[in-house]
């Protein structure tokens, strides 16, 4: 691979830094948390590669990623969601891409979505409650579609539905 590649990540309960890292190994890019980055550091790199959780129809994180790839110089970014949601659920994925992305960033930017799982264990005290609220309310939920009745499996313990299957598209983007 003849491209300069940077994964950057901000993880909060360690999917994402998993992926990344993944990411990192299968290309033969450098890794670097968002915490650490800035644009000089950046620099230099052809392909920046950033991956943040989704939290609340957010890439968490992305915003400051964008900011610094326009000041890094580089010729591509390519951005990655890790969350909960299961892949087959596409519209509410789609939907976080387009609060995420302006029509522009999403016809140019390549996106994917990587499911992971959730670690409450390793959640802040706000975001397991909330996830703890969410899951009560879907419990009483009558009439449940399939989407509600899988969520409400997935979300009510800890779990790590994730796979090194699900980065094969975003490495294919980066062989291209």
């Amino acid at each position: 691979m003849d491209k300069k590649i940077l994964t950057v990540y901000k993880s909060v309960t360690g999917f994402t830094r998993e992926y990344a890292e993944m990411i990192a190994r299968e290309v033969g890019s450098a890794l670097m948390d968002i915490k650490e980055a800035n644009a000089k550091n950046m620099s230099g790199f052809d392909v920046i590669v950033f991956g943040g959780r989704m939290h609340a129809g957010r890439v968490d994180g992305l915003k400051r990623a964008k900011e610094l790839y326009g000041q890094s110089g580089s010729s591509q970014l390519i951005v990655f969601a890790t969350g909960a949601t299961p892949n087959e659920a596409r519209d509410i994925v789609e939907e976080m891409w387009r609060n995420n992305l302006t029509p522009k960033e999403l016809s140019h930017i390549p996106h994917f979505y990587l499911q992971s799982g959730l670690r409450y264990e390793k959640m802040p005290l706000a975001d397991r409650f909330m996830m703890k609220v969410f899951c009560a309310m879907m419990k009483r939920k009558k009439d449940k579609t399939e989407y509600e009745s899988q969520c409400e499996r997935v979300i009510g313990s800890s779990c790590d539905i994730s796979s090194r299957e699900y980065i094969l598209p975003l490495l294919a983007c980066l062989k291209d």
